[in-house]
């Protein structure tokens, strides 16, 4: 048995670079009320996770169970906003409500090789304050792991995620997080430290995307870190 405690630290960068049908650089008269250069950071919504697993001699399972912690910072409804000429913002550090997170996953060893399966998902069921209600996220990934000697390992595999539409006050708008679906490589290295525990080194290379409107291609994700 063990306690899960994830404090995400968000830092967004937004650069805008406007330029006029010749493709010349072009500076609007008035401020755009919401495409600017800013950068915005803080924390996003922790989560608290109890997770349950059992070894075995070959096999090993375990499961999570947990809530995300409404800590983030939230926006009014950018929509309306924008529709009334005001200045809005659609980033948002956290859903502004307790949202269960579920996982659970399969293991095999095969001497010096693992391979492993596992799903999650964290889920929205109500609407915050601004009346907002965010996506439900799921994610199943198959991993295969290796130990290279000494202390050091690695593993490669896929990770598929999908998230569904957003809402605001029931509504799914036309823009913003209308659904999608990506499938990344994972290939990661760790370095078992001499008390318990690793430091590890993740790398998800984008492959294959799906998505309802225009959004934003996935791009890299590197994630860094200590599990103890």
């Amino acid at each position: 048995m063990a306690v899960e405690l994830l404090v995400p630290f968000r830092v967004v960068v937004d650069r805008v670079h406007y330029e006029d049908l010749a493709r010349h650089p072009y500076t609007p008269p008035n401020p755009d009320l919401h495409h600017r250069d800013e950068t915005l950071s803080g924390i996003a919504d922790p989560q608290l996770a109890l997770h349950l697993g059992h070894q075995g001699a070959t096999w090993s399972t375990g499961g999570k169970i947990g809530i995300s912690i409404p800590i983030g910072r939230t926006e009014p409804n950018p929509f309306e906003l924008g529709r009334q000429g005001l200045w809005h913002q659609h980033i948002q550090f956290g859903t502004g409500t307790w949202d269960p997170v579920l996982g659970f996953g399969v293991a095999r060893s095969f001497g010096e090789l693992s391979v492993e399966a596992s799903a999650a998902a964290r889920l929205a069921f109500t609407d915050n304050e601004h009346g907002y209600r965010a996506g439900d996220r799921y994610a199943v990934r198959l991993l295969g792991a290796h130990k290279l000697g000494g202390s050091w390992g690695a593993d490669g595999g896929f990770l598929y995620a999908h998230e569904s539409a957003e809402t605001w006050d029931g509504r799914v708008e036309t823009e913003g997080n209308l659904g999608r679906s990506d499938l990344f490589v994972s290939l990661g290295v760790s370095r078992a430290t001499a008390k318990r525990g690793a430091l590890f080194l993740d790398v998800q290379i984008p492959v294959w995307s799906e998505s309802t409107g225009e959004q934003v291609d996935s791009s890299l994700v590197v994630t860094f870190g200590w599990n103890f």
